[in-house]
């Protein structure tokens, strides 16, 4: 593998964003999951660095971008990853998204579509029937009406991420404890242990309100109104052991694509590009070249 790219920084109307860019070609972005950063993308940086311009951020309060005072929502992010295309220029680009990262991809697709030329969504699916959509409603609603008494504290909370960050960089170098934290999301295990102590070191550091508030406006049914308005070519890719976004969830979601193709990497979990990298992006990659 190649060496790992550095995040830069830009400035943008919301604060700093750090980024990492690589290759050229036509721009492909990249965003993250909950609790991730883009260094999950450096893989996908090397292997596409030939046929692409890469770009992958952290979102605010993941990796080295830090907190937003403002309310992340899928709508937000997609109004940030617009600002960073128009000041990275980049008129049209690819879009690939990662769990919650599908979620702003779609409120980017759904928003712009003419910029928007082929979206790769991964391991996200949809609600499946009446019931589980009725308990979304319910659940979304009972995490807003908590947000906004755990919102304040969190905020002041802020000022001590660096006290407990010693600790959070402890436990993730403990091999034993660090893979304990990943095991729920993955099903094979990346022959470099330091990709699994870098990415629980990433998820534990994630700034908590942060981590708050996109783990409840992913679970917005806003998802599924948004999904209606995609309209171009769409590649749906998934762990058929996933935990999170199981296989029934994901054919749910391609019922609500026109065109879409979907794939699924046997026994894997959650983060296929880390995985099964060079099947996922091979996939990417054709899927890319086609359009």
């Amino acid at each position: 593998m190649a060496a790992p790219i550095p995040t830069q920084l830009i400035e943008l109307s919301c604060g700093p964003l750090a980024y990492r860019r690589g290759g050229s070609g036509i721009p492909l972005i990249l965003i993250h999951g909950w609790r991730g950063t883009s260094n999950h993308w450096q893989e996908t940086l090397a292997s596409l660095a030939d046929m692409r311009e890469v770009h992958a951020f952290d979102l605010p309060g993941h990796g080295d971008t830090p907190p937003r005072d403002a309310l992340l929502t899928p709508e937000g992010l997609a109004a940030l990853t617009l600002e960073y295309a128009d000041r990275a220029g980049l008129t049209e680009f690819d879009l690939l998204g990662h769990s919650f990262g599908a979620v702003v991809a779609v409120a980017v697709a759904t928003r712009q579509p003419r910029r928007v030329r082929r979206l790769v969504l991964s391991s996200m699916g949809l609600v499946r029937n009446d019931l589980e959509h009725f308990a979304l409603l319910y659940t979304h609603g009972a995490l807003n009406l908590a947000l906004g008494w755990w919102r304040p504290w969190l905020m002041l909370s802020r000022s001590w991420a660096g006290m407990r960050r010693p600790w959070l960089d402890w436990v993730s170098a403990n091999p034993v404890l660090s893979r304990a934290i990943a095991a729920p999301f993955l099903r094979q295990w990346p022959l470099d242990p330091d990709l699994v102590r870098e990415g629980v070191r990433d998820f534990l550091n994630t700034d908590p309100l942060s981590a708050l508030e996109i783990a409840i406006s992913a679970n917005s049914a806003r998802f599924k109104a948004a999904i209606a308005g995609v309209r171009g070519p769409v590649l749906l890719l998934g762990g058929d052991r996933d935990p999170v976004a199981p296989v029934s969830a994901v054919e749910a979601l391609a019922q609500c694509l026109p065109d879409c193709r979907k794939v699924y990497f046997k026994d894997c979990g959650h983060l296929p590009m880390i995985e099964w990298p060079e099947d996922f992006h091979a996939q990417v990659r054709a899927f890319l070249l086609a359009g």
